[in-house]
């Protein structure tokens, strides 16, 4: 009796532990299974143009993946009968050797993520994505039942043209020297002249110099246009920092003088129609330019210039200015024949509007000679506001470079949002994006930066975020960020409110129309984008957006 129990006991633990490794099989697949779920991103799959893009995460915990273990995973798409399989995404245990897939800890968590892609097809709007799992150790495998990783199907969309065009950011004038005129609006002729050494009278040379050619025949231009009005004109000079200060206050004054009725002269304004209501603004004058000085000094090739610099600002006083500078231009010739003629200079702007339909048949006569490159930027260096003005007039004019110099310099002076929401501009036009998304994040109490930083997002791909910079300034901009974020009741909002005056535009429209089942807006917009762009129809006869329209009365007229 008592061996027949015993015997019976033995069979009962035996079962136990055979159930219990069975047990913690399970428990192990549970596990695996669970880890092999992960995360999907984004949670609703999208077809743009064809291609679904999304990430794939798994997470295991602290010793739950085996030391020894791979573990394949592959994902499929099932939309109906079909299945479109997805390269498999493999993971080893830290102790595997002979592979290098990427690993999972055992004493810590791990999160593995994995970019995947696959190809379209039609049906998989309401497809499910499944993973098949197998665990592998050594040369055994061991297949698990497979999982649910999104069952969201697939929502499938384009990406249209992105509409900003070169003018479409938008820059910053001071209004200090053009006020209540739109920046697009603005020309300007500009230029210079060089006075000798302790002289005031122009020569010959310079009265004739390439510089005062080109402004006297753009300056032309602008007076044979019966539309431009010259708005303001602004004379600065200055005077090279060495001698007695008393000395160089009566040369500037003098020089001024000469130069205001030489460019009078030269130009042809005095006594015209066309400058009656000009303001003649002069809002410096420079008896010792200095900071002209420190400029040139510092985009020279002079070995110790920072040393020179420091040693100049560092002075007590004016005259130990001078003297220290007399002592570096005795031993460095530089100085005096390169350096110090720039600074012996009268510069004239001359700021004039156009409508803008002859504005953009002449391309705004557009001249800034000390921005060219080899040409030393000092004749306004004093001025930011001139400077950030004159910049913002050339990236009307697409002329980033000389906006870029010009900007770069008036920041030294002044760290102001204007200057850095069009410096901005200028390095996004360049495509440093670092750099301009730096700027305009600095410059954002003004309402352009944000917009500008819109644009930027929007270029970039980020719908969502580009949304929230644009909101404050509705365009097409906004409407076409709201539909690429999937905001396609705002999206057809936005464009309803508009001035639509493209195909595209009205294109847009009807994307947006069509994704939230509004067909009489989708046919009129459609129909309106057809007319202004026929070249729209074939790409319409395919668009995807339309294709749950494909039997439409309407749609089928139109696209036919």
């Amino acid at each position: 009796m008592k061996r027949t129990f015993f015997i019976t006991m033995l069979a009962f633990l035996a079962v136990g532990l055979l159930a219990g490794c069975n047990s913690m099989k399970k428990l192990q697949q549970d596990v695996i299974q669970t880890a092999v779920m992960g995360q999907v991103t984004p949670a609703q799959l999208e077809s743009v143009n064809g291609k679904i893009n999304f990430e794939y995460t798994v997470k295991f915990a602290p010793k739950e993946f085996g030391k020894k273990m791979i573990l394949k995973i592959t994902p499929r798409m099932q939309y109906g009968n079909n299945v479109e399989k997805l390269p498999p995404v493999f993971l080893q245990g830290e102790k595997v050797k002979g592979s290098n897939y990427p690993v999972v800890a055992y004493k810590s968590a791990t999160t593995i993520t994995q970019k995947m892609t696959m190809n379209f097809r039609e049906g998989m709007q309401n497809g499910v994505l499944w993973a098949d799992i197998e665990a592998i150790h050594g040369d055994k495998a061991f297949a698990m039942s497979p999982v649910i990783l999104n069952q969201n199907g697939v929502r499938v969309w384009q990406i249209y043209p992105l509409r900003i065009g070169d003018t479409d950011y938008v820059p910053v004038m001071t209004e200090t020297f053009v006020e209540d005129v739109p920046v697009a609006q603005v020309g300007v002729v500009s230029g210079y002249v060089l006075f000798p050494l302790a002289q005031s009278k122009i020569s010959e040379t310079q009265q004739h110099s390439a510089v005062m050619n080109k402004a006297v025949e753009a300056m032309k231009k602008v007076l044979a246009d019966k539309g431009a009005t010259v708005t303001n004109m602004l004379l600065y000079a200055s005077s090279s920092p060495e001698g007695a200060e008393r000395l160089n206050k009566n040369l500037t004054n003098n020089r001024f003088k000469a130069a205001k009725t030489f460019f009078e002269k030269d130009l042809g304004l005095s006594g015209l129609p066309i400058v009656k209501n000009a303001k003649f603004v002069v809002p410096q004058m420079v008896t010792e330019n200095w900071d002209g000085l420190y400029l040139l000094l510092n985009d020279s090739n002079i070995k110790n210039k920072a040393q020179i610099i420091s040693e100049i600002k560092a002075a007590p006083n004016n005259n130990k200015r001078e003297a220290i500078l007399e002592s570096y231009i005795k031993r460095i010739p530089e100085l005096k024949n390169d350096i110090l003629p720039w600074l012996r200079r009268a510069d004239f702007f001359v700021f004039y509007t156009t409508p803008e339909m002859v504005q953009e048949e002449m391309q705004m006569t557009y001249f800034i000679p000390q921005a060219d490159e080899k040409t030393p930027t000092v004749g306004t260096q004093w001025n930011w506001q001139l400077l950030n003005d004159l910049a913002a007039i050339a990236i009307q004019n697409k002329e980033y470079k000389k906006a870029q110099k010009l900007l770069e310099s008036a920041i030294v002076l002044k760290q102001d949002a204007a200057i850095q929401n069009n410096l901005g501009i200028v390095y996004a036009k360049q495509g440093n994006n670092s750099k301009a998304m730096e700027m305009l994040n600095k410059a954002q109490v003004k309402k352009e930066a944000r917009y500008n930083m819109g644009l930027m997002l929007l270029q970039q791909g980020d719908y969502r975020k580009a949304v929230s910079y644009l909101k404050d300034t509705p365009g097409i901009n906004l409407g076409y960020a709201q539909l690429m974020a999937g905001d396609n009741n705002a999206a057809l909002n936005t464009f309803k409110q508009l001035k639509l005056t493209t195909g595209t535009d009205y294109y847009m429209m009807a994307v947006a129309a069509a994704r939230v089942k509004d067909v009489n807006t989708m046919a009129m917009a459609l129909q309106k984008a057809l007319q202004l762009n026929p070249k729209l129809k074939a790409w319409a006869a395919t668009d995807v957006e339309f294709q749950p329209y494909a039997n439409n009365a309407m749609y089928q007229q139109l696209v036919k």
